[in-house]
């Protein structure tokens, strides 16, 4: 699945080289990272912690009885690494994103959570609670946070967190998990997640469902998701096709969503369905 942010013609850019980083120490973290630095970015503070338990968020986070809790986590046991760029002046928190982002999915790879502005609540919560870096902080509506799954081997988790503070400096930081053992638990974007990502690139694949099975737990799951992304935008309409497109058009009638926002198209792909914007 893929995801592109709104203004984002650097997608298209060829990358540009990072700026290599004085201290051997650093290098040497800088080249086992997923992704290249921002052209010209500086290293503000980074971390190796080669065997601890972490949790990256994947879903919102609030505060309960004055604990940050998340909507979803995934936890696991690994090497972590987490560092902050600090982007070149004139270059915005969105510009750092879509650069970071680009180069992410280059990889096999499933968009777990992406929220911007406000709907990802506290930038405190983010900076001082789940990042652990108190630059990180600046206006909620100036914020941006991506976490995705990375399927190669070593599997990896990445999550990016891009800020333009109230004195315009702008930040990057990183949080890139390698787990010791790969985490076979079967994980899915958000609702809302999923609308941005259909909204963004028009089409979107399913390719582990089969309706023709909607018993299944991971057919279930998508046929719900689906349901609840259509229900929080009454605007969407899609156009489902793949030789099983009856069929999922059929289960998503049963949940309640309305005929005329739903289309059955093209035969393929064989398996699994693809999605397309109306």
């Amino acid at each position: 699945m893929y995801l592109r942010l709104r203004n984002c013609r650097s997608f298209l850019r060829p990358t540009m080289l990072a700026l290599m980083l004085s201290s051997p120490a650093t290098y040497a973290v800088a080249a086992e990272l997923a992704i290249k630095a921002y052209p010209r970015a500086e290293v503000a503070q980074e971390q190796v912690q080669p065997d601890v338990e972490y949790a990256m968020v994947i879903g919102s986070i609030r505060r309960i009885n004055n604990q940050v809790r998340a909507e979803r986590e995934v936890l696991a046991e690994g090497e972590l690494v987490r560092i902050s760029w600090r982007i070149p002046e004139g270059h915005s928190a969105r510009d750092a994103m879509t650069h970071a982002a680009a180069q992410l999915q280059q990889h096999p790879h499933t968009t777990l959570f992406f929220c911007e502005g406000r709907e990802c609540g506290s930038s405190s919560l983010w900076a001082n609670q789940v990042l652990d870096y108190s630059r990180l902080y600046g206006p909620e509506d100036n914020q941006l946070y991506l976490a995705l799954r990375l399927d190669d081997d070593p599997q990896r988790f990445v999550s990016l967190y891009a800020i333009t503070r109230g004195n315009r400096e702008v930040y990057l930081h990183m949080d890139q998990l390698t787990p010791r053992e790969p985490v076979t638990e079967v994980l899915y974007p958000t609702p809302a997640t999923l609308a941005k990502i259909l909204n963004a690139d028009g089409e979107l694949l399913l390719p582990a469902v089969t309706p023709d099975a909607a018993d299944s737990t991971v057919t279930k799951a998508w046929l719900d998701l689906v349901t609840r992304m259509l229900r929080s935008d009454a605007r969407l309409r899609i156009q489902v096709n793949g030789a099983q497109s009856p069929a999922f058009v059929q289960e998503l009638l049963d949940r309640g969503v309305a005929q005329q926002r739903l289309e059955i198209g093209e035969p393929e792909p064989q398996t699994g369905v693809r999605l397309e914007k109306r």
